[in-house]
């Protein structure tokens, strides 16, 4: 029985119950305030746009074809609903598809209102999908689709985390893009990928978005990549029940599809190592599923076409180059390209004059004892030639530069010295220097586990127990060390002069240009310096700083359970964040600045030995800070006259 005459039969019946036309029906619904009250409260209007139906695809129909309307229906004082409309009257097939769909079956779990008819084709206005105007025309399609997948708590509903959105990501993706450009085209839409009536659950073995159909739902548009991927070992794995085997899906994503040749697509050529195939096959629990390695990747990372690859160059040797795209294919496949037998012409993709020999260098070199002892036996002979040479060399600088700094300090000791600095700052100098060192190399371990000198720390025994337990007890040291400077700062006469020596002043700005210019040799006077000159401000005030800054975020970090209490949870990452780049700006400073002045700079080196006893010459006094030395002078001249 056809659907008109379906529709006609209807006609009549509903004739007989109650002669009425769409105009008697729109003497009342055709009032735009008409409405009536649902359950207990909300308010339902039941206004109809009178050219909604006369201009849709049932535009021949009658109100009553669809609405099943009693008699009473015309007293004024009935208000009851009439009966749901049944689409299904006239479409069974859609609505027998559409009642084992994950819309019909979900519908009214946890309080889910899924999708019906009427949501994603309208109510009277329901257009031909051929219709550019229709809910369900291809270009609208996302739209539609988005009333309910573009919003976060129906997202949040079925699974998906908050801010993901499917359909921003389609728009944004190839395909979303191709039918956009060219909307009579063939780029593939909601319904494609995910069906119409019949959306199913991605477990049920009929969905078009089941693991073992999504190469055929691909396949629809991409029909010989499809029959390339069915040849694969990946879709052999998936066929036997291992579902974590990659499909389409995994590898080019779902809803945000991007070409190859986007930078940014993880398969890009050149993502596809580091970002892409890495993704399993350095996965170890899932490799030891499978019996494969997960070392033979960060094997090829260490070979030349993984450095080159990181390096960024275009023509470098990635996984596909050699595995193929789609028909990757076991090794002992006759077929396979990275068969023995295939080597030599795969590697000829690249390289020209491939002999059997060349083919056989192998691209994932591991376990190197036994697949190649000579270059093993070699690699043992340079490891113990870079200790004993190297070592040699630096054993023997040392030795020089030992003699260089006696011979200094017998030099200084024979003429005139003076005390710069009392025993008490010299040691506390040695302890601040000695815990900043600790701190430095047990924070940045932490930070960089995999580093080599790390590595090498962890074998000698610093496990992350005791290198925690050293990194805060330096810290201890260090802040202990910092309050007693304080103390002596603000308590003892010493203290007070070197607070005011210290603070810095515009003479400060004034030296620091005029020591430019006489290094540049636009002046030939050096600018004059007292106990401390502006580097030596620059340097201990920035020491203050540091040591309150780490200070603080360290406690954060170390004691977060009873911080957290009192500050915003914002805190805690931020105290991170500040404390890892504070270590890298005070140690570079300490390199680059405090070491210049006290090793490197030519008029000290090989170093200052005031660090050892607080006692400098009285020539270098005079030369480095003559206002010091005038102050000096000054001082021991009324002395005298006093005694």
């Amino acid at each position: 029985m056809g659907i008109k005459t379906k529709i006609l039969i209807l006609g009549l019946l509903s004739s007989f119950a109650l002669a009425q036309n769409n105009e008697d029906c729109m003497d009342c619904h055709g009032e735009t305030d008409l409405s009536m009250i649902r359950g207990d409260s909300t308010e339902v209007s039941l206004f109809v746009v009178e050219n909604h139906l006369s201009n849709s695809i049932h535009e021949d129909m009658e109100c009553i074809d669809c609405h099943v309307v009693p008699a009473e229906h015309l007293d004024e004082d009935f208000d009851e609903p009439i009966e749901k409309v049944n689409c299904a009257d006239c479409h069974e097939d859609q609505e027998e598809e559409y009642k084992n769909s994950i819309h019909a079956l979900q519908d009214g779990f946890e309080g889910l209102h899924t999708a019906q008819c009427s949501d994603c084709h309208g109510i009277h206005n329901i257009l031909s999908a051929d219709d550019t105007a229709s809910t369900i025309y291809p270009t609208n399609l996302a739209t539609t689709c988005g009333e309910c997948h573009s919003r976060p708590e129906v997202m949040k509903r079925i699974g998906f985390r908050r801010g993901m959105d499917p359909i921003a990501s389609y728009r944004n993706s190839i395909h979303g893009k191709a039918l956009a450009e060219d909307p009579e085209g063939d780029a593939p839409t909601c319904t494609e990928c995910h069906g119409s009536h019949d959306i199913l659950a991605v477990m049920d073995g009929k969905a078009k978005l089941n693991k073992h159909n999504i190469s055929n739902t691909c396949g629809e548009c991409h029909g010989d990549e499809q029959a390339e991927y069915e040849k694969s070992i990946h879709w052999a794995s998936i066929e036997r029940g291992h579902y974590e085997s990659p499909t389409c899906t995994n590898c080019h994503g779902e809803h945000n599809i991007q070409t190859s040749s986007d930078s940014e697509t993880v398969t890009n050529r050149l993502l596809q190592a580091t970002n892409l195939c890495a993704s399993c096959h350095s996965n170890s629990t899932m490799m030891e599923n499978f019996g494969l390695d997960p070392k033979r990747f960060d094997s090829y990372m260490k070979s030349y076409h993984g450095l080159a690859v990181l390096k960024s160059d275009p023509n470098a040797a990635t996984c596909t180059s050699c595995h193929e795209t789609h028909t990757i294919l076991s090794k002992l496949d006759d077929e396979c390209s990275v068969n023995d037998a295939n080597l030599v012409e795969t590697c000829s993709k690249c390289h020209k004059n491939v002999t059997p020999k060349f083919a056989k260098i192998d691209v994932h070199p591991i376990n190197m004892h036994s697949r190649n002892p000579i270059a093993y036996m070699f690699k043992n002979v340079y490891l113990w030639m870079i200790i004993l040479v190297i070592g040699g060399m630096f054993i023997h600088n040392v030795i020089i530069v030992i003699y260089f700094v006696r011979k200094k300090r017998k030099e200084e000791k024979n003429g005139r010295m003076v005390q710069r600095f009392q025993p008490f700052e010299v040691y506390q100098h040695v302890l601040m220097a000695t815990s900043f060192t600790t701190l430095a190399i047990t924070g940045f371990a932490l930070k960089f586990p995999e580093a080599g000198w790390v590595q090498l720390l962890h074998d000698i025994g610093m496990t992350e127990v005791i290198r925690g337990t050293i990194h805060r007890t330096a810290a201890v040291i260090m802040g202990s060390i910092s309050i007693i400077q304080l103390f002596y700062l603000l308590f003892t006469k010493n203290g007070h002069l070197d607070i005011k020596a210290l603070t810095p002043t515009m003479d400060d700005i004034t030296a620091l240009f005029q020591n430019i210019k006489f290094h540049l040799n636009l002046s030939n006077k050096r600018p004059p310096q007292g106990r401390f000159d502006y580097a030596e401000k620059a340097e201990y005030l920035a020491l203050i700083w540091g040591v309150i800054v780490m200070g603080a975020t360290g406690l954060v970090l170390w004691f977060p359970e009873f911080f957290m209490q009192f500050f915003p949870t914002w805190v805690f990452e931020t105290s991170q964040v500040v404390h890892y780049y504070e270590a890298w700006l005070a140690t570079l400073a300490i390199l680059i600045w405090h070491w210049f002045f006290v090793i490197y700079h030519p008029e000290l080196y090989p170093i200052n030995l005031t660090f050892l006893d607080g006692k400098t010459t009285e020539e270098n006094l005079k030369h480095h800070h003559p206002l010091e030395y005038k102050e000096r002078q000054k001082t021991q001249i009324e002395n005298e006259e006093k005694n």
